[in-house]
C-alpha cells in the first residue's frame, strides 16, 4: 500500500544523523524591470461645433452662410451662379438620416437647398406641409393607377400606395417651393449607397427633397441668357476713359 511505504521512509530519515547545512551559492536573478509605458492618448477629429441643416434659409446671403462643412463645387452659365456640396458629413447634426446637401447661390443669394435623404420620410413632409400635388409621369405607375388608388388608407389614416415606385410630392407655399422625389426602382439587390454616390445630382439617389426661392426659376434664365450673351459676344464692354 501507498501509506506502508511512506511511513518507514519518514522514520529513517528522523533517525539519521544530523548532515552538516550545505550553502550553496546561488545564482541571484535580478527582477526583470518593466517600463511604464504611458497612457496611449486617443485624439479624433471630432469638430467643436456642429452644423444643422434647419439653420439653412433661403435667399441667405454667401456671406452669412455657413460653409465651414461644404466645399466650392463650382461655377456656371456666369459667375454669379455658384453650387456648394456637402464636404464633410461628420460634421452635420442630421447625417443620421441625410446624405448629402448642395446649395445653389444666384447672385450670392441661396436660392436652392437639395438633400438627399437616407430613408422615405414621404408621411413625415406629408403631415409636416399638409396637402401635396403628386406627380406620376412613368408609364409603369400611371398604368398602375388604372386599377389601383394613389391614396389608400390604413389605421384610420391616407397614405401614398405602397406599390407607387415613382412620384414627386410638391407643395407651394408663400415663401418656397417644395418638392420631394421618391424613386424605389432601383433594384434593392444592386442598390448603391448613397455615400457611395459621388457624381452630383445623381439619379441613383432614391429620395430627394429640394426647397427653391419663389422666383428661381426667373433667376436661373436670367443666368443662362447672360451665359448666352457671353458666349455670343453680345456683352457691351465698359466704356474707356480715353
Amino acid at each position: 500500500m501507498k501509506y506502508s511505504y511512506l511511513i518507514p521512509l519518514l522514520f529513517f530519515i528522523s533517525c539519521s544523523a544530523p548532515e552538516k547545512e550545505v550553502i550553496e551559492d546561488e545564482e541571484v536573478v535580478p527582477e526583470e524591470i518593466v517600463a511604464k509605458v504611458p497612457r496611449t492618448q486617443i485624439t479624433s477629429d471630432v469638430p467643436s461645433y456642429q452644423f444643422s441643416f434647419g439653420n439653412l434659409e433661403l435667399n441667405q446671403h454667401l456671406n452669412e452662410t455657413d460653409l465651414r462643412v461644404f466645399k466650392h463645387y463650382g461655377e456656371f452659365y456666369t459667375e454669379d451662379f455658384n453650387i456648394y456640396r456637402l464636404d464633410r458629413i461628420d460634421y452635420l447634426a442630421e447625417s443620421y438620416f441625410i446624405d448629402d446637401i448642395n446649395l445653389y447661390f444666384i447672385d450670392s443669394l441661396l436660392v436652392k437647398i437639395q438633400a438627399y435623404l437616407r430613408e422615405d420620410k414621404t408621411h413625415e413632409f406629408m403631415n409636416r406641409y399638409g396637402k401635396a400635388k403628386i406627380v406620376i409621369n412613368d408609364y409603369h405607375n400611371k398604368k398602375l393607377l388604372e386599377t389601383e388608388s394613389i391614396l389608400t388608407k390604413s389605421n384610420g389614416k391616407f397614405e401614398i400606395n405602397e406599390k407607387l415606385d415613382y412620384y414627386k410630392l410638391k407643395w407651394l407655399t408663400e415663401d418656397a417651393d417644395i418638392e420631394y422625389m421618391v424613386n424605389k426602382k432601383v433594384d434593392s439587390a444592386n442598390f448603391i449607397k448613397a455615400e457611395d454616390i459621388r457624381h452630383f445630382d445623381d439619379k441613383r439617389h432614391r429620395y430627394k427633397l429640394t426647397f427653391t426661392a419663389k422666383d428661381f426659376n426667373y433667376q436661373m434664365a436670367w443666368v443662362k441668357w447672360e451665359s448666352y450673351k457671353q458666349s455670343r459676344g453680345l456683352v457691351a464692354e465698359p466704356a474707356s476713359e480715353d
